[in-house]
């Protein structure tokens, strides 16, 4: 305003003359401003890019090297020590109440090269230190152990006749009495005073009988943890669970190697859709007279044999349990509450309490809310749920919040709730002065998860943020872990956004930063990282967004020019699950592809991922598929990535959303040009029956994929032969619909592979080069279009 003012003053006059030599002058200064502007995006180009001249690039190596690191490294011994490593492997213990720290072992006196963490007691006293490393599994590690006190070395840890044997698990009791070990799928307890180990079970076997470990994608789907031993408060009882495996259908294998003859075929517990599950049940054993005695399952659940899960099992008091069950559907679950009566020195009886029925009408509960938290000595408990109120209610939402369960009544019922105004993820805690400390978002930021305290023996319904205003740093995803025993002190674990980090709280108090990541904040401002910019898309009409990251190459420049990149939309393989939140991210494998090849790449949460509303989060299988189409709502798409190509990334199921995305066109206009997909699932039928059914119900199988029609696309599949998350077998059939339909395919097949290539640095490298080149020639380099000056508009 004030420039076109002072040109009016310049020209002065009415005639032809003053007029031309005015809008001279003033096409001279419009010049002059452009010039400047001009400038100023050289400027900020060329010192973009000289400011990244001295940074190092991502390599294929930082992938397997280089990991996020935990904002807090330590573990919870007792109510007042936590045991942490240090960067030389030796082992350290920090006392809160004088918040000091006393090394415990080091690494030098115990003569060994750093190959896992040690294990300190509750007191301290003692510590299991690992020896050797016998062999990596997908959801254990299993170690030689040597048990210590102190720097004294007492024995290695074995079996009762002396015999080492590696151990998958180790849970150490509440004391330091005892600690419990798996080995070969059995449970053993080890008592530390007279340095012997007792044997609780011995039908324990990799392809039938599963004693307190988990082994199978389809176990871990039912349990999420992967030791499923449970210490009672005073050590009396050790629960487990046993799987029996022995009823399950089987899959097949095959080994490839030719001095196999006769033994190169080997078959694992694999359950698909309608078939018998694992027959699950809890047992207790007793410390003092070394009997086990089986749990009785709830009178609804008697005759169901393998048709029904165990999620959780937890301790209230020595002698009391919950357990928490649910049917194959996955719309109903009791929580049962058990008391164990002891007859005579050695025998118990448990006998039934008292138990909470909670079900669902739409879609399938989300496990993780049922585990119970308990007041002391059970009179009340914890759980999260959707408000049932809302379910047909079409233009209102439902979110997860607290409910307090009151079980000292001959029919528990709920009397007590948090505030709705809040999305509760998962309880953390409760205390013995009646709060419940809980991680939360706000409804309408669902990025976030921050540690909230609620009273629940007040009338009021609201809870106190902790988290929220966490000193100078700003804490967008947060979550806490309290100490053992009465929860004297907390260690406030801040994810993000910033590099990780922790702080020690007491309950009233903030006390000392713990741990900062100061080696790896060294590291990264070294390095050439891409650049990452977030979205969000509308769902529905309820105003539900899906949440987005687009990561774009190092010297983007969202100032300078519009660059049509190629784009790789990944898919999440994992139905409740968020990948887009407030967390330090550092997705190496997609950093590493976008640094390398000028790309870009998006991550995206729709349905299925978590912070989303009851009834969008439960959608059926058909609208799973249609929230994925980013380019009909995503303006930044139409502006940023305009006339850009489009690929697909999928693993596992999501290999069926990523196919009927390919076949669907926009407008008349391919929408996706290619999908490189990574251990396909082509039939969900044929997958594992805990995820299938979750999605499809039990009423029918589903359908079998038909022949799609992708002849003008590009497609990649790479699969493992060895495989037991999802069979091979998917990936040749799928290779034979391809075939069958003229379809342009090309199939990497990596023999004796498993579910996992990242854990094989050589055959990582290997698909990391195959994917990275199948993309540039489906869908080429990128476009830059130079952004339109914008010249100031005149105003009178």
């Amino acid at each position: 305003m004030a420039t076109v003012v002072r040109y009016k003053e310049l020209v002065g006059g009415t005639s032809k003359k003053q007029n031309w030599k005015g809008l001279s002058i003033a096409f001279v200064v419009i010049a002059i401003i452009c010039l400047f502007i001009a400038a100023a995006i050289f400027l900020t180009t060329t010192r973009h890019t000289s400011s990244q001249d001295h940074l190092i690039p991502l390599s294929a190596q930082d992938i397997f090297n280089i990991k996020v690191p935990k904002p807090w490294n330590g573990t919870w011994i007792s109510d007042t020590h936590f045991s942490f490593m240090d960067t030389n492997d030796s082992i350290w213990i920090y006392n809160c109440d004088t918040l000091k720290e006393e090394l415990l072992f080091k690494r030098n006196v115990i003569q060994q090269e750093s190959i896992g963490e040690g294990i300190v007691s509750p007191s301290t006293r003692y510590i299991l230190v690992p020896k050797r490393k016998e062999k990596d599994h997908r959801y254990y590690t299993e170690y030689y152990y040597v048990l210590f006190e102190k720097s004294k070395k007492i024995a290695p840890i074995g079996l009762a006749d002396g015999q080492l044997v590696p151990l998958s698990a180790v849970l150490y009791s509440n004391s330091d009495n005892y600690f419990a070990f798996i080995h070969n799928f059995d449970v053993y307890i080890y008592d530390i005073a007279r340095a012997t180990s007792s044997r609780v079970t011995s039908d324990g076997s990799r392809e039938k009988v599963h004693n307190g470990l988990v082994e199978w994608i389809y176990e871990y789907e039912i349990f999420n943890q992967n030791v499923l031993l449970f210490w009672s408060p005073n050590d009396r009882y050790l629960a487990f669970i046993k799987i029996d495996l022995q009823d399950v259908p089987q899959a097949n294998f095959l080994k490839y190697d030719l001095l196999l003859d006769n033994n190169d075929r080997y078959s694992i517990p694999y359950p698909k859709f309608g078939d018998t599950l694992p027959l699950l049940d809890v047992y207790i054993y007793n410390i003092r007279s070394g009997k086990t005695i089986r749990v009785p399952r709830p009178k609804e659940y008697e005759k169901l044999k393998s048709d029904l899960y165990i999620y959780h099992v937890v301790w209230y008091c020595d002698t009391c349990l919950s357990i928490v069950y649910g049917n194959r559907a996955q719309n109903s679950s009791i929580i049962q509450l058990y008391e164990i009566q002891t007859i005579n020195t050695d025998n118990d009886k448990i006998i039934f309490k008292t138990r909470y029925l909670e079900e669902t009408q739409k879609g399938t509960l989300l496990t993780r809310f049922l585990k119970p938290f308990f007041s002391p000595m059970g009179t009340y408990g914890f759980i999260i749920r959707f408000d049932p109120l809302n379910f047909d209610k079409i233009t209102q939402k439902a979110y997860p919040y607290i409910v307090r369960i009151h079980f000292n009544q001959t029919h528990p019922q709920i009397d007590a709730t948090l505030s709705a105004d809040i999305c509760v993820d998962e309880i953390i805690y409760v205390d013995d002065f009646n709060q419940i400390y809980f991680t939360a978002s706000r409804q309408n930021n669902t990025l976030e998860r921050q540690v909230y305290r609620w009273n629940y023996t007040n009338d009021q319904i609201d809870a106190e943020c902790l988290s929220c205003n966490n000193g100078n740093e700003s804490c967008g995803y947060a979550n806490a872990k309290f100490s053992r025993g009465n929860g004297s002190y907390y260690i406030l674990e801040c994810y993000g956004p910033t590099i990780p980090y922790s702080t020690l709280y007491s309950r009233t108090e903030k006390l000392i930063l713990v741990n900062e990541n100061a080696p790896f904040r060294a590291w990264i401002r070294n390095r050439l990282m891409p650049y990452v910019d977030y979205f969000s898309v509308p769902l529905d009409k309820k105003n539900t967004v899906g949440h987005g990251m687009i990561i774009f190459p190092p010297n983007y420049n969202p100032n300078v020019t519009i660059a049509s990149y190629p784009v790789i939309v990944s898919i999440n393989d994992q139905l409740y699950d968020q990948r887009v939140t407030k967390k330090f991210v550092l997705p190496l494998v997609e950093f590493a592809h976008v640094t390398q090849d000028n790309i870009s790449i998006v991550l995206f949460d729709s349905h299925g991922s978590t912070g989303q509303d009851e009834n969008y989060l439960k959608m059926t299988e058909s609208n799973w598929f249609q929230s994925q189409h980013l380019k009909e709502h995503e303006k930044k798409f139409n502006e940023t990535l305009n006339a850009t190509r489009f690929g697909l990334k999928a693993r596992g199921p999501a290999a069926v959303i990523a196919l009927k995305l390919l076949e669907k066109s926009n407008s008349g206009k391919d929408e996706y040009m290619c999908a490189f997909l990574e251990s396909p699932v082509h039939d969900l039928s044929q997958y594992h029956a805990v995820f299938t059914e979750r999605i499809n119900g039990l009423e029918k199988k589903s359908k079998a994929s038909h022949r799609y029609n992708i002849r003008n696309k590009s497609i990649a599949i790479v699969h493992g032969t060895a495989d037991e998350d999802v069979h091979f077998k998917h990936s040749a059939t799928l290779a034979k619909t391809f075939i069958e339909s003229g379809a342009n395919f090309q199939f990497k097949v990596y023999p004796d592979a498993d579910h996992d290539f990242e854990k094989n640095p050589t055959l990582h490298d290997d698909y990391f080069h195959f994917q990275r080149q199948f993309f540039q020639e489906c869908l080429g380099g990128r476009v830059n279009k130079e952004r339109k000056l914008v010249i100031p508009e005149e105003y009178d």
